[in-house]
């Protein structure tokens, strides 16, 4: 490797370290939920894990701030939302598969709280990395759907069959008055469509975990 190069290991680990100089009250709380949380199942590394996601978030919410006090100029080819919005599916991952870690334990029973927040991530998830309706096994037929408004092209209607391997479904997603991403998700246990904000669940999670 020629030594002018960029040392993109050198620039990630820069990234980490500033997003937590920035937010040191919001990184230590994250720490602190790690310890309380993880302790509910000692063996494991969910700990590190809750640690990992709250360094995602960090990095996630210095983005976002960024973009509200510095947001795009007008014809400026701008990149950072289209790698939060990479960072925050990832985040989501990260964050349900902390979730699906402690309610197949019971670790929290009769929680409303953490089952509505469980519940939320695994829809954002769905969608983001199985392009797919959640619970899409409930559907007694198919449905007919059409592309949002804004998207290029006309309106574009087309049937969802949750029985076609070639079944797919891509969600909307938007930025919020706070510039975090967010996802329009459809819950069919409800029968109803809305929006979801990562910086929201983020502090949902950390309430959760802090208990």
């Amino acid at each position: 490797m020629a030594t002018n190069m960029p040392r993109v290991g050198s620039l990630i680990v820069e990234i980490f370290r500033a997003s937590r100089e920035m937010q040191p009250s919001l990184a230590q709380k994250w720490v602190t939920a790690s310890h309380r949380a993880g302790s509910r199942i000692p063996e494991s590394l969910i700990s590190e894990s809750i640690q990992r996601v709250g360094e995602l978030d960090a990095v996630c919410c210095a983005i976002e701030d960024e973009l509200h006090l510095l947001p795009p100029k007008d014809g400026e080819m701008d990149f950072r939302f289209h790698y939060l919005a990479f960072l925050a599916d990832l985040w989501v991952g990260a964050a349900y598969a902390v979730c699906y870690a402690f309610a197949s334990r019971k670790i929290f029973p009769g929680d409303q709280e953490f089952d509505a927040l469980a519940e939320d991530l695994r829809l954002v998830r769905v969608q983001t990395e199985k392009y797919e309706i959640p619970s899409d096994r409930k559907l007694d037929a198919p449905i007919e759907m059409v592309t949002a408004p804004g998207q290029p092209g006309s309106p574009r209607r087309f049937r969802y069959d949750k029985t076609d391997p070639q079944r797919a479904h891509i969600g909307r997603i938007g930025m919020s008055d706070r510039r975090s991403p967010m996802w329009e998700v459809i819950d069919l246990n409800t029968n109803t469509m809305r929006w979801l904000e990562r910086r929201a669940l983020a502090e949902r999670l950390l309430d959760v975990l802090a208990k």
